[in-house]
């Protein structure tokens, strides 16, 4: 683990659709320095580009030594290379992105060594690090932000799909002709638009009619026991329940992580999913109980900066 080298300073990156925190971390895992700051998408890649090196200047100046900088960023990307592929919750005017060799453009602006990985992924070493996962090999994390991100580890490794890309399990498609669902990769139904912060107000907007409401407001409502507004948890609680049994048949996770700024609504859902989980794996708990641990992260929203700190640590 990362926390076994000499102690070691690195430049670490979260890239979310809506933020961007980028901060020095140690090798025991502790952030010395963070700036947070919502994330430059309106100057397209340029503007994100130019974003990233002058945040990431600014802790070069202070904190001398670093040499190598990791991000956890949205996707879809290629980790290989550090490209991003035409990030889907990136785009503010609907023109594609196509794709952008982040790693190679900021190595370049910063003079050291970058390496990019999913946000998700970097949660997912995080948590197994020092936060909810750890002493558990066979882990997931779904990171409930603008998007889905999701991360899983499968005796000890993080899981590669095809042609060593991450897997975009946030758009696996669990309701394809639910005209309230649309997600932002242009498909309906996918998982990403009923559990993300942001694919639940695209949905709550529609439903309640209301085209200014947001997350946090739909929230509030259903604390103070607004009928309508509970229903929009009760169903969002039903299609987790429902990706989540998927999740466990294809990866077999001891525990799922929920991070991510929309889990501060988990008091509005969590219970409710864990009661529907354990009926629809009620037939896969015999012989090798199948059923995960549902957890909120230990690492709350540092959870991915320390993860860009693993992926530099790492390489």
């Amino acid at each position: 683990m990362p926390s076994k080298s000499p102690r070691r300073i690195v430049l670490a990156y979260d890239l979310g659709g809506t933020k961007v925190a980028v901060g020095a971390v140690d090798s025991k895992g502790k952030i010395l320095e963070e700036i947070r700051v919502p994330v430059d998408l309106d100057h397209g890649k340029a503007g994100l580009l130019k974003q990233l090196t002058t945040l990431g200047k600014e802790i070069l100046k202070r904190h001398k030594g670093i040499r190598r900088a990791g991000i956890a960023s949205a996707g879809p990307l290629d980790p290989r290379t550090g490209t991003l592929l035409d990030p889907t919750n990136f785009s503010r005017n609907g023109k594609p992105w196509g794709k952008v060799p982040l790693a190679r453009e900021l190595s370049k602006r910063l003079g050291i060594p970058v390496v990019v990985d999913n946000d998700a992924a970097g949660a997912m070493l995080a948590e197994h690090w020092l936060g909810a996962a750890r002493g558990h090999d066979n882990a997931m994390i779904l990171t409930l932000g603008t998007g889905l991100g999701t991360g899983i580890l499968t005796n000890g490794e993080l899981l590669r799909a095809g042609r060593h890309l991450h897997p975009e399990a946030g758009h696996l498609i669990i309701c394809y002709d639910d005209e309230t669902a649309v997600c932002g990769c242009g498909n309906r139904g996918c998982a990403e638009a009923y559990l993300s912060g942001g694919g639940f107000t695209r949905r709550a907007r529609l439903l309640l009619g209301e085209p200014e409401v947001d997350a946090a407001e739909v929230a509030r409502r259903a604390r103070a026991g607004d009928p309508r507004c509970l229903a929009l948890f009760e169903d969002l609680a039903e299609q987790m329940a429902t990706a989540i049994h998927n999740y466990v048949v294809i990866y077999s996770p001891e525990v799922i992580v929920l991070t991510g700024s929309f889990a501060a609504a988990s008091d509005l859902f969590l219970k409710s999913v864990r009661s529907r989980i354990a009926v629809l794996l009620q037939r896969r708990r015999v012989g090798i109980d199948l059923l995960p641990r549902i957890v909120l992260s230990r690492l709350d929203n540092q959870a991915g900066l320390i993860g860009g700190a693993v992926l530099a640590l790492r390489s």
